[in-house]
Parts: structure tokens; sequence; C-alpha cells
């Protein structure tokens, strides 16, 4: 017998029955619907619809699709990177919560003067009768599906550097193999920061000039990659042809080395086959 949430007074807020059956749909970054995790037979094909979508959202901000979405990313990503590079953390959420505190209090003295001007009574209103009707309550459901959204971003980075450090294509590796020292070095003499804030610029402009010169660069990439695969396999040849050249020179020192011993063997053999013989 199915049993449901409905008689229950949050039932308006859970998404699930007892029997597994969704009543409603998640949302993704642009507010589409997304199937829920019981539609998908396996984790892993889970796994990859979400980190297709997660990739598509983001090609979408990164190649300006909607200007004002994209532009708004970029003037939050580049504000936050410089707070904190200025100021710490301490000091932006002090400055933050000075700066409400401040204005809601100066909009409340206001108000409630100007109600007691106008009105002729000595009724005292606090800050619930200016600013809040009723209280502020923290909506479940919204901080569930911002929880999730999280995990499912952390799995794909996750999934994306295991791909990378598990050598699943060794080109991508060796891609980001250079990208990541080039970082290790530039850091040295460049601070986090103005790298952070180099990488955020160049993602938000790259794509879009790529997209502005697909064919060009398209043609450079493949020539690019053809060359580099070619100087991988001629150095994979040579280190191959080396090491068997090591190995055939050792083999041949160790059977010059044995070679003396066999000789004074054979000679002692020989010598007990003539005394036999004699005898």
């Amino acid at each position: 017998m199915e049993r449901s949430f409905a008689s229950h007074p949050s039932a308006g807020r859970n998404t699930r029955t007892f029997s597994g059956q969704p009543h409603s749909a998640n949302y993704g970054f642009s507010g589409s619907p997304v199937p829920s995790v019981s539609h998908y037979g396996k984790t892993g094909t889970h796994h990859n619809d979400v980190t297709r979508r997660i990739e598509r959202e983001v090609w979408h901000i990164l190649q300006w699709n909607n200007p004002v979405r994209s532009g708004a990313y970029l003037g939050l990503i580049l504000g936050t990177l410089v707070l904190i590079g200025s100021y710490s953390p301490l000091q932006i959420c002090s400055a933050i919560l000075t700066v409400l505190v401040g204005l809601n209090l100066l909009y409340v003295s206001l108000t409630t003067q100007t109600h007691r001007v106008f009105s002729n009574d000595d009724i005292d209103y606090t800050s619930r009768d200016v600013l809040a009707k009723e209280p502020i309550e923290i909506d479940r459901s919204q901080v569930r599906h911002y929880t999730n959204l999280l995990v499912d971003v952390t799995e794909t980075v996750v999934h994306a550097l295991s791909r990378i450090v598990l050598i699943e294509d060794s080109t991508t590796s060796l891609k980001w193999l250079a990208i990541s020292y080039l970082t290790w070095v530039i850091s040295g003499h460049v601070s986090s920061r103005v790298l952070a804030i180099m990488f955020v610029i160049s993602a938000f402009s790259f794509p879009r000039l790529y997209m502005s010169n697909k064919d060009v660069l398209d043609a450079r990439i493949n020539q690019g990659e053809t060359l580099l695969k070619q100087s991988i396999n001629q150095s994979q040849a040579a280190a191959t042809e080396s090491v068997h050249n090591v190995v055939d020179k050792a083999k041949h020192i160790v059977g010059l080395v044995n070679e003396p011993d066999t000789t004074k063997t054979d000679l002692k053999n020989t010598k007990r086959h003539t005394t036999v013989v004699a005898k």
C-alpha cells in the first residue's frame, strides 16, 4: 500500500512519495527542469548527465550567449577577487553587516518618527513592523536544491581531475601538464590574485574569440596536435631503441664476463676426460 506525504503540513516542500515517484522536478542553473536521480537506472548515467549539463551551462556563460548573465558573473567573480585581495574576509563581513544595520536603523527611525508626527499616536513601531511583517524562514527545499547543486559541481570537478591524473587521454593530460607547469613557474613571480584575475578574464574572452575565428584556429590547432603527436611518437621510438641498445650491450658485457669461467670449466672437463681415457 502506497503512503505519501500528502497529509503532512510540509507536503508542498517534499518532492517524493514513499514509492519513489517524484511529484516535481528540480531546476538547474537556468531554471530548466532537471530529472531527479530516480529517473536514472545507473549512478554512472546520472553522473554523466549531470556533468554534461554543468559543462553546457558553463560553456553558455563563457560564450556570452546571454550577455547580461555572463557580464554579471564576470563582475561578481572579479569583484570578489579584488575584495579578497585587498581586504580580509572578516573586514568584508563586518563592513556588510555595518552597512545593512546602519541603513535599516536609519530607515526604521525615519519611518517611525514620520508616522508619529502625522498620525498623532505614541505607538512604538519596531523594525519588524516596518521591514518584515512575517518571521523570516529558510526555505528547506531551496537549501536542498543548492546543496545538491554544489555536490554535483564538486563531483564534476573531481571526475575531470581524475580523467587528467589517471591519463584517460594522453593528449589532454599532456596539455594540462604543460598548463600546470607554467602556472607553477609563473606563480613564483606573480601573485595568486593576479593569476586568478588573468585566468577569469581569459576564460571569459578566449571562447568568444575562438567562436569568431573558429575555422582558422581549428586548422592551427589540428596542425599543432599533429606535430605534437609526431614528436611524441618519435621520442617514444627513440627511447625504445635506446633501451634496446642498452639491454643488448648489457647482455654482451655479461656474456664477456661469464666467458672465462666457461672456458676454464671446459678445460677441466677436457682434462678429466683425457685422464679417464688414459687409464
